[in-house]
């Protein structure tokens, strides 16, 4: 299993070893970026991201030697300004550049450290009223100006310095940040900025450096921009059809995969590149399948011929006179790269790079097999037709060899030929932080070799080197993507011991953090980014400025899919031109909001997506413990941190036992088949051996603790962490009941570990920190309870679990809509009224039957006055039938002619509450969300995870609290109504306590009860956020 894990992030990581081949640039740059010469280069080191594009300088250039760059910040969808160098020292006319005309006053000095003679401008866009600034300075290479946003100075600033200096110049950018990390739209800004080809090859390279989240955007959009008829040619459609493939594929998406490859394999016209190109595609897609028979057929298959200007024989490339001329130095790469151009590999040699690629994959797999022999005698191949392309000074051969090397490498180790295969990690590490410094592949190539030290005994090595590596992912706030079995020797060193040692609990809860985790973490720390403004209207603008990002990414897409829909040209103008407008609206209106929050100094800083040992320690409260899993691979380690001590250890089962386990156990809770949803009794043999897996170690330091903050990952994602049980007592009692005839079901006694710990759910650290110093709600009322739908037709008789028409249903209709019957079986709206009830009138609202449609609840204006709003309706968390995506909504009425009957996933993003909790008493509402789903809500980030469905989007929406179930609400025994009933009645009642205390107690007295003791009717409801807040409803 680990072989084939590696293998996946090898061969992932190859996907983008062809730069050239798409028209990338060929030859090799310096190891020091230059900006002059570079295609994009950073803006600063800290702070929000921002980048400077180069674009065409157009009619304006008056020498060879002219640039122009667009300067962008993720956070933006539209340039925030723009560069320029003239060779004679011209200056641009004030405003030059920008996105419309502006008014300046006279230039002064400028103060910008480390430049000397620079002037600063002042100006007033004459539409927006936007304040801009223009900085200049003309010296001995001639002239710069840079010229943008005031509200982006300091990026305007390091800009001049780095091109001034021709180096990226340190600095922090301070600017207004959402904390959202950016997204497609500023792709989109760079597809506009340059051409697809520059954009394709730049997409190429963050794969190559490992940036494969980035990567995935730019390509996305150039398929934009391709849809929109802009670069469009068969070959590029076929190359962004076999990359959106092999992206699928790397997600472990085999049948779709197939079938997008399968749909490439169609297309006419492939040229010997694209051709080979969707021959190494689809066998990186069969290993990363663990079909290694394939790979040999699929290499095997006939290609067209190279082109003439090339002849390959026995590893070596003659590159014909046309091509070398001109080409066999960096002479012509480095004027190409003055004049802004771009020098191409020819047809051959783009084919003679994907050959040397075959033969690796070859290799590969043959090493995979036990072949090792066989698989040195192809890696070494490879390695040298590689290096025939133009002395191996390309990107993409750069790229190659160090995972060609990397595997060579593996086959000595197998062989016990240690001081070989350590020279050999060591080389790669050495090519790619010459070609990629500080990227996510010298990250790896780092792990890569650090494991190799752990392996052979070298231990403190390979400690520091960990550690070192951890500290510059976090220092460049990364996530270590696709690292899972090359970080995992360090969590196994660090719990050999236990981690017990202070230093290493530190070094294991820092490393945790970068495993990537849901969207969900993310969206909660920008609440609590918008709540802890102190300032209302600082609020409402950051909110307003979250609501436009997301505008802005749903217009691209409608923009995609209208581009594609296959309307003829008349139809077809007219909407795009709609479409197009709007996007310029929203662009001015998010240029606005920057600016505007640039104001206030609380969005001016950029979040710490990580926590360490001493600040979670300071966070947590006496009796409180914090509970993390981190899985990685087949393996699953598990941190605890306590006020005082903590520990670390390895899960002791594989993480597909883990996952079997889980899965047993909710089929003993809630299973459908053949439509029908049913309850068996409950596995607790099963459920004590995942008991014992996940707590064994750490049960002494458990048994003290009161409030538990659990943050799952991998199966545990899909299972609360209240029913596991810290000790067998009552097991037994339980088991000697059933022998003597007792009912199965009645598990009073069971030392749950619900029955003694309040338990609340924790997306992430940095979010459980984030969410505790979150500020309570200012709603002036307190319930606001909405549900029982207006049926569509006859009422048929309340199923025994919320949810039940949602799991089979009958004749669907038209494409992916939800069965008419659906809405066919409404909640009663008891637990509402009685919870209504509770607070009188004058503090709560209802809306039900015909008034609780998803229309009335978007145009309410109110929804910030209510400090509790609580759903007991059906949750549609599943798609409707194979085949659709899931797309999370909650079930209403129907209203007007606008309403579908359905609350969505992305209309819940545009809510506006400001609610201490949000209650999802309805099926499932702890799943996920698709991919697709998620990007049509307009987030760009997250999706595919649990957690990430509805409890995301009501977080979005202004819940700092959401009770979500993990599957269906029972109404036998009123067991629901009791819960949701007994959770308000403690509180209203008097009895102090936290949210989380308050459903434990209502939990506790259906535990206690015979008819409802079964996990399933207790331990459903999970509260996602910090549970020792108060719940404020006296």
């Amino acid at each position: 299993m680990v072989a084939r894990a590696a293998a996946r992030l090898w061969l992932f990581v190859l996907a983008g070893c062809v730069a050239a081949g798409s028209g990338g640039v060929a030859v090799a740059a310096d190891p020091a970026l230059v900006p002059s010469f570079a295609d994009s280069f950073r803006i600063g080191t800290s702070g929000p991201v921002c980048e400077a594009q180069a674009v065409a300088a157009g009619a304006a250039r008056r020498s060879i030697f002219d640039r122009r760059w667009a300067l962008l910040c993720r956070e933006v969808s539209r340039p925030i300004g723009s560069a320029w160098f003239s060779r004679d020292g011209t200056l641009p006319v004030p405003g030059q550049g920008l996105d419309e005309p502006v008014d300046c006053v006279a230039a002064g000095v400028a103060r910008v450290a480390g430049i000397e003679n620079a002037l600063v401008r002042n100006c007033r866009g004459r539409t927006s009223g936007l304040e801009y600034r223009s900085y200049s300075r003309v010296g001995e290479r001639g002239a710069f100006v840079v010229a943008g946003l005031a509200a982006y100075d300091s990026a305007l600033q390091l800009a001049l310095r780095s091109l001034v200096a021709d180096r990226v110049v340190p600095g922090e950018i301070v600017a207004a940040s959402l904390g959202a990390g950016g997204g497609s739209g500023f792709y989109a800004a760079k597809a506009q900025a340059a051409d697809a080809a520059n954009l394709i090859g730049q997409g190429y390279r963050r794969n190559a450096a490992g940036d494969y989240a980035e990567a995935a955007q730019i390509f996305s959009a150039v398929a934009t921009s391709i849809g929109a008829g802009e670069a469009d040619s068969p070959a590029r459609r076929h190359e962004l059809t076999i990359n959106h493939a092999l992206q699928v594929s790397n997600l472990g998406q085999f049948d779709q995969s197939a079938v997008i490859f399968a749909r490439a394999r169609t297309m006419s016209g492939l040229d010997p590149v694209q051709a080979r190109l969707g021959r190494n595609f689809e066998a990186i897609d069969a290993l990363n399948r663990g079909d290694l028979a394939a790979v040999p057929r699929i290499l095997a298959r006939p290609v067209p011929a190279a082109t003439a200007g090339i002849v390959a024989g026995d590893g070596t490339v003659e590159i014909d006179a046309a091509t070398a001329e001109g080409l066999s130095t960096g002479t012509a790469a480095d004027l190409a790269a003055i004049l802004g151009q771009r020098v191409r590999l020819t047809a051959a040699e783009r084919v003679e790079i994907l050959d040397a690629q075959a033969e690796s994959l070859r290799g590969t797999a043959l090493r995979l097999s036990g072949n090792l022999p066989e698989a040195r005698s192809a890696l070494l191949t490879a390695n040298r037709r590689a290096l025939a392309v133009r002395d191996g000074r390309v990107i993409s051969v750069t790229r190659l060899r160090s995972q060609i090397l990397t595997e060579i490498a593996e086959t000595f180790e197998a062989q016990g030929d240690l001081a070989e295969a350590e020279r050999l990690l060591r080389e790669v590490e050495a090519l790619v932080a010459a070609q990629y410094p500080d990227s996510a592949s010298v990250n790896a190539a780092r792990a890569r070799l650090a494991g190799f030290m752990a392996r052979h005994g070298r231990k403190d090595e390979a400690h520091g080197a960990f550690r070192a590596l951890v500290a510059g992912a976090i220092g460049n706030r990364d996530a270590l993507v696709g690292m899972s079995h090359l970080i995992q020797p360090y969590f196994a060193m660090l719990t050999d011991d236990g981690a017990t040692a202070p230093g290493d609990l530190a070094d294991l809860l820092l490393a945790s953090q970068l495993v990537e985790r849901p969207g969900a973490a993310a969206t909660l720390s920008q609440l609590a980014r918008e709540l802890a403004g102190g300032n209302d209207a600082a609020a409402a603008l950051f909110r307003r400025a979250l609501a436009v990002s997301r505008d802005i990414e749903r217009n691209r897409i409608q923009l995609a899919r209208t581009a594609n829909s296959g309307l003829d040209r008349a139809a077809l103008v007219p909407l795009l031109a709609s479409l197009t407008d709007e996007r310029q609206r929203l662009d001015q209106a998010q240029l606005q909001l920057a600016s505007q929050l640039s104001a206030f100094p609380q969005y001016r800083a950029v979040a710490r997506g990580y926590v360490t040992l001493d600040e979670l320690r300071a966070t947590l409260q006496p009796g409180e413990g914090y509970f993390k899993l981190v899985t990685l691979g087949e393996r699953t380690y598990a941190v605890l941190v306590t006020p005082t001590g903590g520990r670390g250890w390895r899960v002791a089962r594989s993480s597909s036992e883990l996952a079997a386990l889980v899965t047993t156990l909710r089929e003993s809770i809630s299973v459908t088949i053949n439509g029908v949803r049913s309850t068996y009794p409950f596995d607790i043999d099963n459920n004590l051996t995942l008991s014992e897996a996940l707590l064994g170690p750490a049960r002494a330091d458990l048994t003290g603790i009161t409030h538990l903050v659990f943050e799952p990952d991998g199966a545990m994602l899909q299972l609360p962490a209240n029913l596991l049980v810290l000790d067998t007592t009552g097991v037994e009692a339980y088991r000697s009941r059933v022998a003597a005839g007792g009912d199965e079901f009645d598990m009073r006694g069971i030392a749950w570990l619900g029955r003694k710990t309040a338990i609340s759910t924790a997306l992430s650290a940095a979010s459980f920190r984030d969410a505790r110093t979150a500020p309570p709600s200012k709603a002036a009322r307190v319930y606001l309870g909405l549900g029982q739908n207006q049926p569509l037709g006859a009422v048929t008789t309340l199923p025994g679990v919320r949810g039940a028409s949602m799991a089979g249903g009958t004749a669907a209709d038209a494409g992916c809509d939800w069965p008419v019957a659906t809405w066919n079986q409404p909640i009663a709206a008891t637990e509402l009224k009685e919870a209504a009830g509770l607070f009188g009138k004058g503090r709560s609202d209802l809306m039900t039957g015909a008034g609780f449609t998803d229309t009335a609840i978007e145009g309410r204006t109110d929804l910030a006055d209510f400090r509790v709003v609580h759903f007991a309706t059906h949750g549609l968390v599943t798609a409707p039938r194979p085949g659709c995506p899931a797309r999370p909504a909650l079930l209403t009425s129907f209203g007007g002619t606008d309403s579908d009957g359905l609350l969505r996933f992305d209309e819940i993003f545009n809510l506006h509450l400001d609610a201490d909790l949000v209650i999802l008493s309805a099926c499932d509402t702890a799943g996920g969300a698709s991919l697709e789903a998620t990007r049509e809500a307009g987030v760009t980030s997250g999706g595919g995870q649990a957690l990430d469905g509805l409890v995301r989007a009501f977080i979005a929406a202004g819940g700092r609290q959401v009770i979500a179930s993990h599957w269906p609400a029972p109404d036998d025994y009123n067991a629901t109504e009791r819960l949701i009933g007994g959770f308000f009645g403690s509180e209203t009642g008097g009895s102090a306590g936290s949210v989380a205390a308050a459903l434990q107690r209502s939990q506790l007295a259906l535990m206690d009860d015979p008819l409802t003791s079964h996990p399933f009717y207790w331990a459903g409801f999970a509260i996602v956020g910090d549970g020792e807040r108060p719940l404020h409803v006296r």
